[in-house]
Formats: structure tokens, sequence, C-alpha cells
């Protein structure tokens, strides 16, 4: 009896680790590269295209898996794409996901997104407006750092937790707002950032 549970715990084991293994397996679709995450939702970790793109859409599903999050570096140092348009399913960006890339333009406002990770636009020297959405929660340690040409950062939403270094090394940058977003407003006032109040 001992040996035959032995054998199941054995079984059950490798099966654990058989599933695990293929929830982070990379999967290409188009020109991206995915992962299955354990709630079942897609990661994009690596966008692979080559021809210059004006505006892209990101994707929300890949092969029917919805997409949720933009991984770490996947877009990082990419000199190809003008414009990005986020869909509503993306809830997370992850560090350094834009990092030196040539974007331009980044529009979330349509998104679900309620965290924005460290470093995620750090060094879009080209990046000259940016349109948050009303679910961000968190918009970490450097996330458009060294951004110089940064002038619109949008605000749709109070976001509640704004790192102080949030938009360090910004010089041109001006946050739009609405009256009512006094958390905002406060990091604005706090670290002299100029504010357009709608």
């Amino acid at each position: 009896m001992k040996k035959f549970l032995s054998i199941v715990l054995v079984l059950a084991a490798v099966l654990t680790l058989f599933c695990s293994c293929n929830t982070t397996k990379p999967v290409e679709s188009g020109d991206y590269t995915y992962v299955v995450l354990e709630d079942g939702t897609a990661k994009i970790t690596k966008y692979n295209g080559t021809k210059e793109v004006v505006e892209l859409d990101i994707p929300s599903t890949f092969d029917d898996v919805t997409v949720t999050v933009i991984g770490t570096e996947a877009f990082a140092d990419v000199q190809t794409i003008t414009v990005v348009n986020f869909p509503k399913t993306i809830t997370k960006i992850e560090e350094r996901a834009f990092a030196g890339s040539s974007i331009k333009k980044a529009f979330m406002h349509r998104s679900s997104i309620t965290e924005i990770g460290a470093f995620a636009f750090a060094e879009c020297k080209k990046l000259v407006q940016t349109d948050m959405p009303s679910s961000l929660v968190t918009l970490s340690e450097r996330a458009y750092y060294y951004c110089d040409a940064l002038k619109v950062a949008t605000f749709r939403g109070d976001t509640a937790n704004i790192d102080k270094f949030a938009f360090d090394a910004c010089p041109k940058v001006k946050l739009h707002v609405k009256e009512s977003m006094q958390n905002v407003i406060e990091f604005a006032n706090t670290y002299k950032f100029e504010l357009d109040i709608k």
C-alpha cells in the first residue's frame, strides 16, 4: 500500500511539473511571442516585427487566449513603431516593457491597466504623448525616465500610487488632469510638475 501511495505521489508531482512547464512554454503568433499564465491568460514576452508600423494595435487575443500582460522588455529597443494602441484586456505593463523604443504616442486609455512597471517607457526619446487609463492604480519608479521629449501625460483617473521619480528627467512634461483628481494634483504640486486642469 505504501509503495502504491509513493507511486501515486510521484506521478502527481510529475504531472504538476508537466502542467506548469506547459503554461510557460513560449508560443509564436504572427509578430509576437507569448506565454500562457496560470490564470489562463496570455503575456506578451517579445515583439518580433521588423517592418515599419505607423500605428500598432496590440492584439487582445492569441488563438482565443486573452492577452492581459505586456511582459518585461517585450518591446524594449524596438525601432519600428510610432503609435501604440492598447486593448481593453491589458491589465499590466511590466518593467522596461517599452524601454528605449521608438514610440511617439502610447494610447492606453481604452485598456484596463492597473499597473505600469518600473522603467516601462524609460528612455523613449521620441515619446511626446501618453494617455493613461482610468483604471491605473500604480505608476512605478521611473516609468517614464528620461523621456525628454514627453510633453503630454494624460491621467484619466485619480491614480493612487505615483512614484516620485515616475517622470524623472522629463523636463517638458505637463500633466493633464481633471479637478477631481486630488492624488495626481498633489503629486504634481509636491514635485513641481506643470498641470493642465480641466
